[in-house]
């Protein structure tokens, strides 16, 4: 009879299970972060615009001859091929948050899961809540990025009084002073890293993290659920536990049962109908009519959208029996069809890359997006910080002694004064990038009037 020993995986089959958990680890985080610098190309664009704007329906952010150049509008002036958005953004900031509290001694663990005896805390509302905040004011401090794009009901929560202290309480002021009706996508965008952090954790305890931190900022129930679907799929994404259209439905009946049985009454009873017709598509995209004017950023759009395309990638998966070529060029084929439907392009295809990503991983990602990416040797040392956390890589880490994770991001705080001469300066950049490029063009349409470029809220909730 074998004894237990003989049961144990060796260490060459430890050593490939870490790098597979590795790569979809990166892949989700990466992923997202594509899917936003890819979406910004079409945000707010109907389709019919898209198509018009992108007929080639081709995007490319690194090699010859250029990255693919923006439709030069108000809206993308400030921003270069390969910028992440606010999307991307404040799901680093829910990152760094957990990491800014987080240690690795050096060794990887010898067993998966990795069995972590301290397990660092996750993220608290107060401290994302703060986070936010230092965002809103001065801007992504990490890489001294501007604050562009703020959405209505953040930016409305953000600066009431008590914020910081209790962000809930005043989320839910809000929901309840604006009748309970708006469930717009901005926590769902940012909660997709708490999929990985949680990654050998609990179910309930990732739900329970996700519900917690939608509601800093957005407690409507169909925000909450979603987060909480989010966070669920990208775990057991990471995990390997989603190889069949039939984990995708459990991932979202435990989420809601989870949803239904923990959260209080007042907050509202869940249509679990209209959430199903979402996030189990008859039509397709088309269901989802994603350009609506009035209503982009509802928070079932983005969900539904990702959902629909992890479905997608499981059939093609499965069909081709995951080769290779396929994974390289399935990313990008999905990515790009979601995009060029409009509407809230970059949120839509920030969540359905983070769920991609997971799936695939971060080596199928499409090497002419992924490598044009700014700040993308940052955001990959992150990664790595995450995963050594995690137990699935070598090295060393204290998050306290990394300054990106501190609230200020290891700098002094910007004045107020400053701050306006940092809005005066992208002003006039991008006055004159418009201008440079309405005298390049003869056409009446590069002529045509538009308003100052570095508006601080989207249209959207």
């Amino acid at each position: 009879m074998s004894s237990p020993e003989h049961l144990l995986p060796s260490s060459a089959t430890v050593n490939l299970l870490q790098a597979t958990l590795r790569d979809r680890v990166t892949g989700a985080l990466v992923g997202a972060a594509l899917g936003d610098a890819i979406g910004l190309y079409t945000e707010f664009l109907s389709a019919a615009h898209a198509a018009e704007a992108y007929p080639s329906r081709r995007f490319t952010l690194a090699g010859a001859p250029r990255p693919t150049p923006f439709k030069l509008d108000s809206h993308r002036a400030p921003k270069q091929p390969g910028d992440w958005t606010d999307d991307t953004d404040h799901a680093l900031l829910l990152l760094l948050s957990f990491l800014h509290t987080a240690r690795a001694t050096g060794t990887t663990s010898s067993q998966l899961p990795p069995q972590l005896s301290h397990p660092p805390p996750l993220p608290s509302q107060q401290d994302l809540a703060r986070r936010l905040r230092v965002w809103a004011n001065q801007g992504f401090r990490p890489l001294e990025t501007m604050p562009l794009g703020l959405g209505r009901l953040v930016g409305t929560v953000l600066s009431t009084a008590g914020f910081e202290a209790d962000p809930e309480q005043v989320a839910r002021a809000y929901w309840e002073r604006t009748g309970r009706r708006v469930a717009p996508n901005g926590s769902l965008m940012r909660t997709h890293p708490l999929g990985a952090i949680c990654a050998f954790r609990e179910e309930g305890e990732a739900f329970e993290a996700a519900a917690a931190l939608s509601s800093v900022t957005h407690v409507d129930p169909r925000c909450v659920v979603a987060c909480v679907i989010g966070t669920g799929l990208v775990r057991a994404l990471v995990r390997g536990e989603v190889a069949r259209e039939e984990d995708v439905d459990a991932v979202v009946q435990r989420a809601v049962g989870w949803y239904r049985g923990m959260m209080r009454d007042h907050e509202g009873e869940l249509d679990k109908e209209e959430l199903l017709r979402h996030v189990a598509l008859e039509n397709g995209l088309d269901d989802l009519n994603l350009d609506e004017q009035a209503a982009i950023g509802y928070v079932y759009k983005t969900l539904g959208s990702g959902v629909h395309l992890l479905r997608l990638a499981l059939r093609r998966m499965a069909g081709n029996k995951g080769a290779l070529l396929e994974r390289s060029r399935l990313f990008e084929e999905l990515i790009t069809d979601l995009i060029m439907r409009g509407g809230d392009a970059d949120t839509n295809a920030c969540f359905a890359g983070a769920l991609l990503g997971a799936y695939l991983g971060y080596a199928s990602l499409p090497d002419h997006w992924k490598h044009g990416l700014r700040h993308q040797e940052w955001l990959l040392g992150k990664c790595e910080s995450l995963c050594q956390v995690l137990g699935l890589r070598e090295g060393e880490y204290n998050g306290q002694e990394d300054r990106d994770t501190e609230a200020q991001g290891g700098k002094p705080a910007i004045s107020e004064q400053d701050m306006e001469g940092r809005w005066m300066a992208l002003q006039q950049t991008t006055f004159k990038k418009m201008e440079e490029a309405a005298k390049a063009s003869a056409s009446k349409a590069a002529g045509s009037s538009w308003s100052l470029p570095w508006q601080r809220t989207k249209i959207k909730q």
